[in-house]
């Protein structure tokens, strides 16, 4: 099997503004193939992210990418390379959108919507505790307008904090 040169890449990344730079970019974790939007979108910001810090262009992301996928994630990357030819030049972008479909669940948009409609029907006086898992489910959620956003927030806070909202 060819394993792709990496050469230019390892040349990219040992190169800096200087060699007593002190920042070191976190590297990613590898990513082995979960079916799960959460994870699929932390791993594709955290390798945007370190693409950017290290100053990888954009002609090398993938190749630098494909390097922190393991278990499926590998075996699925290969199978896709193989069916649309080992030289296709793949972009970030591209490489992102084929990710996506993949590994995020079709439904995930739904259960999202369905996770935030539970939660708002069972919220508590915790103000602080809805906020807080409010924000960490609206990135799940794709397509929403920004009104239902408010809406959906404001239907599910305690009673007392819309009596508060509704006095201002």
């Amino acid at each position: 099997m060819n394993r792709p040169d990496f050469s230019e890449l390892v040349v990219t990344l040992k190169g800096g503004t200087s060699k007593d730079a002190r920042f070191q970019p976190v590297k990613p974790r590898n990513f082995d193939g979960a079916h799960d939007r959460k994870v699929v979108d932390a791993w594709l910001v955290k390798m945007e992210d370190y693409l950017y810090a290290t100053k990888v262009g954009r002609h090398l992301a993938v190749k630098l990418a494909q390097s922190y996928l393991k278990s499926y994630a590998t075996t699925w990357w290969r199978t896709m390379r193989q069916e649309e030819g080992k030289n296709h030049g793949y972009t970030w972008e591209l490489f992102k959108e084929f990710v996506e479909s993949e590994f995020v669940p079709r439904n995930s948009n739904y259960i999202s919507r369905c996770k935030l409609r539970d939660f708002v029907n069972a919220t508590n006086d915790n103000l602080r505790q809805y906020v807080r898992a409010y924000s960490e489910l609206m990135p799940e959620i794709r397509h929403m307008h920004e009104l239902d956003r408010v809406c959906q927030f404001v239907m599910g806070i305690p009673i007392w904090a819309k009596c508060k909202l509704e006095e201002n």
